[in-house]
């Protein structure tokens, strides 16, 4: 399995479920902003906060790392995605073809989707391209329960993000075990997504 990380909580977690699963992690796969670019571009497909680590994970694995610049934008934004010159999600089939040019055992891809039909969609389609199984185990999964399993399973995720009311500077730099707490009040206030599916942080 290659395993697609933002070095986010989610793509993470979903590592470990592979492994739970009985699959073996051969290689991780990134896809970030241009070297001209912010630390975080305007993406559908791709969390870039904190993509700058990325490679001290690959290191703490001792995992090879293919990355590949995001190049493309979101052209095309419909329900079914079809092969589209420019599209972002072009920069995701070339970074796995390589993948797959210097690693044929590699069988799936790992993603941690959890609600983003749009995501999934996507990356199923460029599996599909490649002759790959797409493995979500995150996929669907309801938010507070997936959140409370990734803190007794010892994610210790880190909010460097905070975009939602209710949210303040403060919470920055706290654990996602830390912010349980209120991330299950404000999602009893006004339906706070507590695994932040609706971009609440990063």
């Amino acid at each position: 399995v290659v395993a697609l990380t933002s070095g986010g909580k989610d793509s993470t977690y979903a590592m470990v479920k592979c492994v739970e699963h009985g699959h073996k992690i051969v290689a991780l796969g990134n896809l970030h902003p241009p070297v001209t670019s912010d630390e975080e571009i305007d993406s559908y497909m791709y969390q870039t906060v904190g993509h700058g680590q990325i490679g001290a994970i690959a290191r703490a694995m001792e995992l090879p790392l293919f990355r590949r610049e995001i190049r493309g934008g979101a052209l095309e934004q419909g329900l079914h995605y079809t092969c589209t010159e420019g599209d972002e999600v072009e920069d995701l089939y070339e970074l796995l073809a390589e993948v797959v040019r210097q690693m044929p055992e590699v069988t799936a891809v790992s993603s941690g989707a959890v609600l983003s039909s749009y995501q999934r969609v996507r990356v199923e389609a460029v599996c599909a391209r490649l002759g790959l199984a797409s493995l979500a185990y995150l996929w669907q999964r309801e938010q507070r329960t997936l959140l409370h399993e990734m803190i007794c399973g010892g994610v210790e995720a880190i909010v460097v993000k905070a975009a939602s009311l209710g949210l303040k500077r403060t919470h920055l730099g706290q654990t996602i075990a830390a912010l349980r707490p209120t991330f299950e009040r404000l999602h009893d206030e006004f339906g706070f997504h507590a695994c932040g599916e609706g971009g609440e942080y990063e």
